[in-house]
């Protein structure tokens, strides 16, 4: 069977390096528009393209991409959005990106949004809510040609194009493994707090995380999964309920967001030593708490990555491997951004 032609195929066919070839498929400026006609024919004579995917390419007004988060307390999307809109000002990778935060903890309100916006779109990308009604939105745009794709969090059965984010399922087992590496010989009881039960990320997560823990430590038992709404005061005072209920508690596993309420419970209560915390997102607040030996570690995955490959997903037909996850520890912690 003959290999698929590459981007040196097309630079050969094209007469250009593989660089312009890459700023090329990808939508990047700074190439001559003859020069982009080019090589854009050129990867559809190799068969490097498809039909469609050449007619995107070649069109003389940009994609149209509109990205819903959820509008929560959770300081790792809000950053996240503040993030995206300042990378697509100085990115210009052939689609106009615009972003929307709405209450995606709510169903009805994600699958209005859908049908409201593919109305005006290309393609759509967002954190995903599942849930039957969102899933037939879902795929609904998917028959009328619509691009859809499910950032971080998944969706169940749905025509989607593509997801973006990590494996959840090994997120979770990665911070059942850590926790039971520092729990003490006596064992103790792990608890879970996630944001809704309608991400399905955060149910992989839990799942991932329940899966090693029984497997791998009897000595450990699951005290259960709490949601939080990724709202500071909702996990500060589930936290301590948790704490007041179960005196051997040794973890707690934050799926979602918002981890500085449950960082105050842990303060509050003098247990932020003894209690071991990890959580997903890194940002100045979980930053801060590493710093100060709250937070274990943070689980997180690179936000420009993110971006880049859903950019790369409008012209491409084949699915994105996971995202690579970063553990971050008090040890490791990146060098802060410049403000």
């Amino acid at each position: 069977m003959q290999d698929r032609p590459g981007i040196r195929d097309i630079a050969r066919a094209a007469g250009v390096s593989e660089a312009t070839v890459d700023r090329v498929l990808h939508g990047r400026p700074d190439v001559r528009p003859a020069t982009a006609e080019r090589v854009l024919r050129a990867a559809a004579e190799c068969r490097y393209l498809t039909e469609p995917q050449l007619e995107r390419l070649m069109r003389p007004d940009r994609l149209r991409l509109a990205v819903l988060l959820p509008s929560s307390a959770n300081p790792f999307i809000r950053q996240m959005n503040t993030e995206l809109r300042q990378w697509a000002q100085v990115r210009d990778r052939g689609a106009r990106i615009h972003s929307f935060l709405l209450d995606s903890m709510n169903p009805e309100v994600m699958a209005l949004s859908l049908r409201r916006l593919g109305r005006k779109t290309d393609a759509i990308a967002f954190f995903g809510v599942d849930h039957p009604d969102v899933r037939d939105e879902v795929n609904s745009l998917a028959v009328q040609g619509q691009q859809v794709m499910t950032l971080i969090s998944d969706i169940t059965g749905s025509a989607r194009h593509a997801f973006i984010g990590i494996d959840n399922l090994a997120a979770g087992r990665t911070a059942a493994f850590l926790l039971a590496a520092t729990a003490p010989p006596s064992g103790g009881k792990l608890a879970v707090i996630a944001a809704t039960r309608h991400y399905r990320a955060h149910v992989e997560r839990e799942l991932g995380f329940q899966e090693l823990i029984q497997r791998d430590h009897p000595e450990l038992s699951f005290a259960g999964m709490i949601e939080g709404q990724d709202d500071p005061q909702t996990n500060m005072r589930m936290t301590l309920s948790l704490l007041e209920r179960y005196p051997d508690l040794r973890g707690i596993y934050n799926v979602g967001g918002s981890s500085e309420g449950i960082a105050m419970a842990l303060r509050r209560t003098g247990r932020a030593r003894d209690v071991r915390l990890i959580g997903h997102g890194f940002g100045p607040d979980t930053r801060k708490l590493l710093q100060g030996g709250i937070m274990m570690a943070v689980l997180a995955q690179r936000t420009q990555t993110m971006f880049e490959v859903m950019l790369d997903q409008l012209h491409s037909d084949k699915p994105p491997l996971p995202l690579p996850m970063q553990i971050v520890f008090p040890t490791n912690l990146p060098d802060a951004r410049p403000r």
